[in-house]
Parts: structure tokens; C-alpha cells; sequence
């Protein structure tokens, strides 16, 4: 529970851009347990690149394992949404001198890559289909809930283009795993992540 603190525990109680130095955005979150964590934008484009990234390893993998053609569509589906996005994030970072630093309490990427390694232990059967499509609803739910949380931090103007663009896109992958999950006879809504809290920005 503690690996995916910032994306199943936060419950923000105020989403605050504060001006830093050369008109760096912050976004502040005071988590449910009364932490209070600043994200900027390079925390941002950091924590977008490296969720691309496992993402795209984890769908290339269902792609190869599955026997399911509707776990196999889906898993094709995100390779290439994801992939065209992650090009996209390297171009941004690169050119437009925005940059990328990890922050240590984002933990979202370790809990992904320990999922992706589970999942690789399994065998390609409808047990993995089952976990695979489990995950990308979870996942999928809790990056939507980060990025509304942390999209304020954006101050490039390409990056924030891309947080509006990418929050449909997550919306329709997520729409597609609960079809893919009720397909299988999952519960299509299985999830831990809480529901986005209503907050307010305020521009630096």
C-alpha cells in the first residue's frame, strides 16, 4: 500500500502553482496523512516518461503472451498510443529545455515495474489476461487522478497541451479495459484508487 502512496493514498486538499525561480511552476499536495509534497514540472514530464515507459513494456508483453484476440487488440492498443505519447514527452523535454528529475516519493513507477515483473513470472494463460487487464484498470484510473492532481504544474505551453491531450486518451484506455475485463468476466471497476477530490489552482 505504501509503494502506491502517491497515486491510491493522496487525497489533495489543495492544489497550489506557486512562482520559483524563472517562473517555475509548483504544484503542492498535502496528501491524506498530512504530508505535504511539491511537484514541479520537471517532476511532471519525469513521472509522464517513466509511466509511458512501463506501460509500453507491460502492453508489448500481453501483445506476445496472450491467447485472448480481445486482450491482444487492446494490449496493440496501447503499444502504439503509448509509444506515439513517449516520443512525443522526449521531443518536449529535449527541445523546449523543460528537463526531467525524478522525485524520490513518486513511487507510481516502482509499483509499476514490480506488477510488470510479476507478470512476466506468469504463464500465458487466462491467469495472466486476468491480472494484466486488472492492472491496466487500476492503472489507468490512478494515473487520471495524478494528472489532475499534478497537470497544474505544468508551465511550458507544449507540456500543458499535453496534459490536455493525454487525460482523454487515459479516459478511452480506461473505457477499453473494463470492455476487455467484462469480456473475461472481471469486475470491471476493481480498484483501490480513490476518487479525484475537487481542488483549486492558482497561476504563478
Amino acid at each position: 500500500m505504501r509503494s502506491n502512496r502517491l497515486t491510491m493514498l493522496l487525497s489533495a486538499t489543495a492544489l497550489i502553482c506557486l512562482p520559483a525561480a524563472r517562473g517555475t511552476a509548483q504544484v503542492k499536495v498535502t496528501t491524506s496523512n498530512g504530508d505535504v509534497i511539491t511537484y514541479t514540472e520537471k517532476n511532471l514530464v519525469d513521472h509522464m516518461i517513466v509511466g509511458d515507459s512501463i506501460e509500453l513494456e507491460m502492453a508489448q508483453l500481453a501483445a506476445a503472451r496472450t491467447q485472448n484476440t480481445a486482450v491482444r487488440d487492446f494490449a496493440n492498443m496501447l503499444i502504439n498510443d503509448h509509444k506515439a505519447h513517449l516520443e512525443s514527452l522526449r521531443k518536449e523535454a529535449s527541445e523546449h529545455d523543460v528537463g526531467r528529475q525524478a522525485l524520490a516519493s513518486d513511487t507510481a513507477g516502482a509499483a509499476a515495474i514490480r506488477v510488470l515483473a510479476s507478470l512476466r513470472t506468469m504463464a500465458a494463460d487466462s491467469g495472466f489476461d486476468n491480472a494484466f487487464v486488472r492492472e491496466q484498470i487500476n492503472h489507468h484510473k490512478r494515473e487520471l487522478i495524478a494528472l489532475k492532481m499534478y497537470g497544474g504544474a505544468a508551465k511550458d505551453d507544449d507540456i500543458k497541451d499535453d496534459v490536455k491531450h493525454v487525460m482523454p486518451i487515459l479516459e478511452r484506455h480506461l473505457a477499453s479495459a473494463r470492455e476487455v475485463a467484462a469480456h473475461l468476466g472481471l469486475p470491471s471497476d476493481s480498484t483501490n484508487a480513490p476518487t479525484p477530490t475537487t481542488t483549486t489552482t492558482k497561476k504563478p
